[in-house]
């Protein structure tokens, strides 16, 4: 690996490791982070939170001296009860930089973001250019494959039901040099609110007139009712 791209990649480790969150609970809980990478390039979810039912926020730039793998000026990640929403600002991709990638395209966006609320989810794009070129994903229905050239592709508006009853919506799914390197940007996980909770209760139905001994008439059950009064 390039030295321009390892210290990207240190400074990204070093973000993700500051702001890390702790270990998920067992109950389902919202999640986000902005950025992660695996295979010849990683990079920790960053910034990565975990909250079950507490609100939470964080944002990092990672820092852009000179080129690099990626460079960003903010990433946010945010979780409420119910709600999970993460975005990057100022995305710009150097995919050249990877071994073996000197022919793929590079790729930029004003902001991409994905929100997940109340077990749905939905991602935006603005501005985003390949290659140079403009590039129209918004508003796009789930799991969207791009292919963009042999060893590019993109899945938009990712969305995937997890065992534990949650959603992860991830805006950009990037797979490259075949499965050697993925990319994610800016993804959410979240659970409806009071998933698992009780049935709500019915209530019992009214009895019925029954006779009474010796063949007499039963006793009305008196009913409440609202009559409209005109004139």
């Amino acid at each position: 690996m390039s030295p321009r791209t390892t210290g990207v990649l240190a400074c990204a480790v070093a973000a993700g490791l500051a702001l890390s969150a702790s270990p998920a609970s067992a109950t389902p809980a919202e999640s986000a982070y902005a950025i992660a990478a695996a295979g010849l390039a990683k990079i920790p979810r960053t910034p990565s939170i975990t909250g079950p039912g507490q609100e939470s926020l964080a944002s990092v730039a990672l820092p852009d001296a000179g080129p690099s793998l990626v460079s960003a000026k903010a990433l946010n990640a945010e979780v409420k009860p119910s709600h999970a929403k993460s975005s990057v600002a100022g995305l710009a991709l150097d995919l050249g930089v990877l071994p073996g990638a000197a022919a793929l395209p590079g790729l930029s966006a004003e902001v991409v973001k994905a929100e997940c609320r109340e077990g749905k989810g939905s991602v935006s794009i603005a501005n985003l250019k390949i290659g140079g070129k403009a590039v129209k994903l918004d508003q796009v229905p789930p799991n969207t494959t791009v292919p963009l050239a042999p060893l590019l592709e993109l899945v938009v508006n990712k969305q995937a039901k997890n065992d534990d009853g949650t959603l992860t919506v991830t805006a950009v799914s990037a797979k490259l040099l075949g499965k050697a390197q993925s990319l994610d940007i800016a993804s959410a996980t979240c659970t409806k609110a009071g998933a698992g909770g009780p049935e709500p209760s019915t209530p019992p139905k009214p009895a019925g007139d029954k006779p009474q001994a010796g063949g007499k008439a039963p006793k009305p059950t008196p009913v409440p009712a609202h009559l409209d009064v005109t004139g």
